[in-house]
């Protein structure tokens, strides 16, 4: 079956080699890349028209304005002929076996859409060393209806915001929905919420094969009034003529944490405006909106205080087989390969997020051991060095510049 990856670009060209050449790395190679450049104005649309010289599998659109992510992943639907369809942003990255890892697990569990957990990296250890799902703890998948979906985007501390999940869509199930061209943040959370009420059945899978890249340029972390406003009116043109309480409950909350965070823009707006009459007056009518101001001024300082933290030298070995290490090097134990739909023996998230936060702190010196040690190591975003410890017989494709090597001391079995 064929798989359509859409991915709207605007102004990526430093990471744009990068996520392509995760895409074409696939071991599902029945697929096409459709990107739309919505008219970035940098290297972006050499760099797409290098790539699909290269490959037939790419396919460049280039928009005449910028319209917005919502407008571009439109027009790469409208291109689109896989029978399956996956979202991914420019910037991040993909594990070589997840679009065939998701595939399967979709059939084998009878489902319209199934999302995996997402690996936080950046250049900072504050944008790593997490995932999106690991609050959850899971071992197997996690079917997800449209209650819990609302709930787990409306401030509760119980679920993580499962609107910034990049599903793979059966085409049939998409039927004819559209991204709504007047918003510029959550377009994604809007679009999915809608495929839910439309009754497609989501799954979670506890495996982080969806690298999310964290970093000052990201248009998700952009919230703004004029973001907002549009957000609040999409939300409430899904609520309409919902009737089954326990939704309509969680939608309700929803457009309350909407409403808080656009009373706390219009504070931001205010004081960036020098308007401090105006600040003041919001700050009486709504006074938690001070304690969420100190709050973003201490992330903000955190995040300047990761900015210079400095890295230093760690060797590790990736191994399904625990075993003592040298006194030099760091054992980090992986779970079994496994079908993607089976029960994991521990969350899988864990050690995602480890590997993260290592690769955030250390210049990396990685042994990866069998297959289970090459499957980790493409979830590692950065390292110095990596040598991949395999039998001779197996031809597998190894991450660039890692190197294959022959290890006596080692028994490494099929």
């Amino acid at each position: 079956m064929r798989i359509s990856v859409l991915m709207a670009n605007w102004r990526g060209a430093a990471f744009l080699p990068e996520a392509i050449a995760s895409v074409l790395r696939q071991s599902h190679a029945d697929l096409e890349l459709i990107v739309v450049d919505d008219a970035s104005g940098d290297d972006s649309v050499a760099i797409l028209r290098e790539a699909a010289a290269a490959d037939p599998r790419v396919r460049l659109i280039e928009m005449e304005r910028n319209a917005g992510p919502s407008a571009a992943r439109n027009r790469a639907l409208d291109a689109a002929t896989g029978d399956w369809l996956a979202i991914m942003d420019s910037d991040d990255v993909l594990h070589p076996d997840r679009l065939a890892r998701l595939l399967s697990a979709a059939k084998a569990l009878g489902v319209e859409a199934v999302a995996d957990d997402m690996l936080f990296f950046g250049e900072t250890p504050d944008a790593s060393g997490r995932t999106l799902l690991q609050v959850l703890h899971l071992t197997g998948p996690m079917q997800v209806d449209a209650t819990t979906f609302v709930e787990a985007n409306g401030g509760t501390g119980d679920l993580p915001p499962l609107g910034y999940l990049k599903p793979l869509v059966r085409r049939d199930a998409w039927d004819g929905l559209r991204y709504d061209e007047t918003l510029r943040v959550g377009e994604d959370y809007d679009l999915y919420l809608r495929l839910l009420l439309s009754g497609a059945r989501l799954v979670l899978l506890p495996e982080a094969l969806y690298l999310y890249r964290r970093h000052s340029g990201s248009i998700s972390h952009r919230l703004s009034v004029a973001a907002l406003e549009p957000l609040i009116a999409a939300h409430d043109r899904s609520a309409e003529g919902q009737t089954e309480p326990v939704l309509v409950e969680a939608l309700r909350r929803r457009r309350a944490g909407l409403e808080a965070m656009l009373a706390f823009e219009h504070l931001v707006a205010a004081i960036k405006g020098r308007r401090p009459a105006e600040a003041l007056s919001r700050l009486a009518r709504r006074p938690l909106l001070a304690r969420e101001l100190l709050r973003s001024l201490g992330e903000r300082r955190n995040r300047r205080a990761a900015e210079i933290e400095e890295r230093h030298p760690l060797s590790i070995v990736l191994t399904a087989d625990p075993r003592p290490v040298s006194e030099t090097e760091r054992l980090v134990a992986v779970p079994p390969l496994q079908a993607p739909e089976a029960i994991h023996p521990w969350p899988p998230a864990q050690q995602a997020a480890l590997l993260s936060g290592l690769a955030a702190r250390h210049e990396l010196e990685i042994c990866a051991e069998g297959r289970e040690g090459l499957f980790w190591l493409w979830l590692v975003p950065r390292w110095r060095r990596a040598e991949v410890v395999l039998p001779s017989h197996h031809s597998v494709a190894l991450p660039p510049g890692a190197e294959r090597v022959s290890h006596p001391s080692l028994m490494v079995e099929d």
